[in-house]
Parts: structure tokens; sequence; C-alpha cells
């Protein structure tokens, strides 16, 4: 027999791979509770927000109504870093708030966009919160932010604020180190301010908060007026 009769000999038996298993059904809305928390605690919270909290009820009632799942709440995004918090992406304040709301007052940590109201709304619901770590360009004013912010987060340990407006006045200084005895991290140095501390607040806070950075003064100010404003501030000083 020749070599090619041996190759195309129909008695030589075939070889063939076996047949693959098939695909089991698995039905992921029955996964018990601890494992779907395990899971969700993997995904982005704009993911959870946006969908992947409404793929069944109980993905669903996992998302809205587990408060450990937004216990630390992270929604900042790459563009916050190049746009202001009125240029945001759309309905941000809404996903923000959505997000507080599920914390239950549980939330001991926010990064993300925000703005004053937010913050006053952060700061209203989240008794717990221990840092805050503002991700876009910001504008603060003095009154709303001791009032409505500082004086209701005792146990605040960290704030950030990257770009913006911050009023860090000689008043917002000791707001901060007779309400908030907990802060190790106060992070002002990417904003602005237009304000003067005086001598003897800046130097209490530089002994009780132990990582300070506080806001630049505002380049387009005159330096009279800075120098100005300094001696007032210091001059007036008293409590410290």
């Amino acid at each position: 027999m020749s070599k090619q009769e041996t190759l195309t000999d129909p008695a030589t038996p075939a070889i063939s791979s076996p047949p693959s298993p098939p695909e089991s059904w698995r039905d992921y809305s029955a996964l018990p509770c601890n494992v779907l928390l395990d899971i969700f605690s993997r995904v982005p919270h704009a993911d959870i927000l946006r969908g992947a909290g409404l793929v069944c009820a109980p993905w669903r009632r996992l998302a809205v109504a587990e408060p450990a799942l937004w216990r630390h709440i992270d929604l900042s995004a790459a563009e916050d870093k190049t746009l202001s918090s009125r240029d945001g992406p759309a309905h941000w304040q809404a996903m923000s708030r959505a997000a507080v709301d599920r914390s239950a007052g549980q939330c001991e940590s926010f990064r993300g966009r925000a703005d004053s109201d937010f913050l006053a709304y952060l700061a209203d619901r989240s008794p717990d919160l221990r840092s805050i770590h503002v991700t876009s360009w910001i504008y603060v004013t003095e009154r709303g932010f001791v009032d409505g912010v500082i004086k209701k987060l005792p146990l605040l340990e960290r704030l950030v604020m990257w770009r913006g407006f911050f009023p860090g006045s000689s008043e917002v200084m000791r707001a901060f180190l007779d309400h908030c005895p907990r802060l190790d991290l106060l992070d002002l140095g990417g904003c602005y301010n237009s304000y003067a501390v005086g001598y003897r607040t800046r130097e209490r806070c530089q002994r009780t908060i132990r990582n300070l950075r506080l806001p630049k003064t505002d380049p387009n100010g005159c330096s009279c007026c800075v120098e100005y404003a300094q001696d007032y501030a210091d001059k007036h000083d008293y409590n410290y």
C-alpha cells in the first residue's frame, strides 16, 4: 500500500476533539447577600448609581438599602481636575445626594465633586464623617461653611480641597480648632484666599493640626491691601 493510500484509507479512524460541556446557567439574582455585597464593594459607586443597582430586584435592594456599601463614598472622576463644579457632568449633584442618602447616616468619608450646598447637605446627614476630599473646583463662603459644615462635623479628621476659593480667615480657622478637635490633615493649598489669618491663630493651627497647608494669597489682590489685611488680622486676633 502506498503512503498516499495509507493517509486516505477509510479504515483509519478519524481523530476528533471531545465535545465541549454545555454552559451552565446561573441565577445571579439568587446570590447570598454577603456575596453580592462583596461584589458590589468592588464596583465604582458611580456605576452602581447609573445602572448596576437596577439589574434585578435583589440587586436593587442591596444598592439602596445596605448602608455599609456607602460608608466610604467615592464619586471622583478624571474630568474633575479640569472642570468647575458648575461645569461638571450632568446630574452629579443628584448622584452625590443619592449616595449620601443611601448611607443612612453612616458615611465616614466622601471623595468627589462638591459645592457649598452639597457640603452642607453632606454634613447634615453624616454625623460620623471623618474625611472629605473635594476633587473639583469649589467656591466656599465664610459664614455658610462655618455654620453649615464645620460646626456639624466634630469627628472630622481630614479635609482636602484641590482648587477654588476658600475663605481662610481667622474666624474660619478658629472654627476648625474649636469644633473639629480630631482634625489631623487640612490641605487647602490648592485654593486661593482673599482673607488674612492672624498670627496667633496661625501659630495655634500649626501646633494643633499636624498636616497643614493654608490657602494661597489671591494673585490678583493689591499688595498694599494684602499687607493692610494681614496687619488688621494680627491686631484683632484676640482669642489666641
